[in-house]
Formats: structure tokens, sequence, C-alpha cells
């Protein structure tokens, strides 16, 4: 059988198929207190903080070089050193500032897990690297959500260069929809 220009254009347009595309990876650090998805490429380590524990997920190096995309997971504990409660971190988080050009979005609910989630996002201007020269302006773009449980809340923030953080906000999303809190904490 032989094939028309046409469908033969048509058949190599096609989008490839969902096996094509690189299968999440199931995730849960060594707290055990809590599990996802990570998304394929991702690379995720465990450190303890002061006032509970964080899990930092690197995404994979970005095209431009500028600024690497991750997924800052911590949590937070009442009764540990530098607590504040959910309502008043969130304050902060979204809290303007002139100098940064830092500016948040209203707050939106989300399902994340057995909790509800509040999620915002934050655009700001940070000179980057931190540490280092020579420095450059950089737009940021963070998505934040804040899951109560209880006084205890974690908070899952995405970080991507304002440039292409479109890129990753499916990811995100996709991310949340499969984390999943351990009751016990």
């Amino acid at each position: 059988m032989r094939l028309s220009p046409l469908w033969l254009s048509i058949i190599l347009a096609w989008p490839a198929s969902a096996a094509d595309v690189p299968a999440p990876v199931h995730y849960q650090p060594a707290s055990r207190a809590f599990s996802c998805d990570l998304p394929a490429g991702w690379t995720a380590f465990e450190e303890p903080e002061p006032w509970g524990f964080a899990v930092h997920a690197v995404g994979p190096d970005d095209a431009d070089g500028d600024y690497r995309a991750g997924i800052d997971i911590h949590y937070f504990e009442k009764g540990q050193p530098g607590f504040v409660p959910a309502k008043e971190y969130v304050d902060e988080l979204r809290r303007g500032e002139k100098s940064s050009g830092r500016e948040a979005t209203p707050l939106r609910v989300m399902r994340v897990g057995d909790a509800l989630g509040r999620l915002f996002e934050v655009t700001e201007t940070r000179r980057l690297p931190f540490d280092g020269l020579p420095a450059q302006d950089q737009g940021l773009h963070h998505y934040y959500a804040v899951i109560a449980l209880g006084e205890n809340y974690y908070t899952i923030d995405l970080s991507s260069s304002r440039e292409s953080y479109l890129d990753y906000r499916e990811t995100f999303v996709d991310f949340l929809r499969t984390f999943k809190a351990d009751a016990g904490n």
C-alpha cells in the first residue's frame, strides 16, 4: 500500500504518544514524610532544617543556562525553633517589595493529597549569582503551594526563570496531584 503525500505528512506530524514521554519517578524521602512523583530527569535530596526538613528536587539544566528550575519542599512543625503559623508565612511570602519588584497573585485553592493547598505565584528580580561576580539581574518566578496539616504545614515552591516558568507550570501541577503527606506528620 502506498500512502499519498498528504497522509504521509499527517502521520509524520502526529504528536508523539504518551509512551514516548519519560514517565515520572516515584519518590519518598528517607524521612518517609511524604511521597510524590518527580518529573523524569529531576534529582532530589533531603536535608534537615532547624524547623523541620527540606527536600530539594533539581530540574534539568536551563537551555539558556541562566537559572535551573527546582522544586523545594519544606515541612514546618509547630514547636520547632523559628516556627511561624502558615497564614503568617503565606502573608510574608506574598508581601510586595519595591527593590526587587516582588509581586504576588491572589490565593487559589487546590486539593493536594488529602488536604487543601493554597496556591499563589510570586515574581521578582534578583541579582544572580548570589555569591559571585559577574552578577546580573534575573527575573524569577515562584509557584507556591502551602498545605496545612493541622497547625503543621508543607510549603512547596517551584522556582524558575521568568522566561521558562510556563514550561514547568504543568509539571508542577502534575507534581502536586501526586503529592501525599504522611498522616503521621
